[in-house]
């Protein structure tokens, strides 16, 4: 289905750079692996925090889906499977709201 006739703003800017080739935020990360502290699974956002699901890993490992807000300079631990995650600011960054 064509979603551009809908898509605005920054939706529509990563759907044009897909068509162009250009990597644009990846908006599903599915992590394979639970990653440790020391190296954390990157997550990357044009804003200062982001809402994060995390699924688990796979088999025994996999859970359902817990939502958290991600927030740049602070790692987030995972609380059913102590996954955690930094966020990287790839954009102006400031509040996802706009105000501020």
């Amino acid at each position: 289905e064509d979603v551009m006739p809908n898509a605005t703003g920054l939706e529509r800017e990563e759907i044009e750079a897909e068509l162009e080739g250009k990597k644009g935020l990846t908006w599903m990360l599915l992590v394979v692996h639970l990653e440790q502290k020391e190296a954390p699974a990157v997550i990357q956002s044009f804003y200062d925090k982001r809402i994060v699901g995390c699924p688990g890993g796979e088999g025994e490992d996999e859970h359902d889906v817990v939502w958290f807000w991600l927030e740049k300079g602070k790692a987030h631990e995972c609380p059913v499977c102590s996954q955690y995650f930094m966020l990287e600011v790839v954009g102006a960054g400031g509040p996802p709201d706009g105000h501020g």
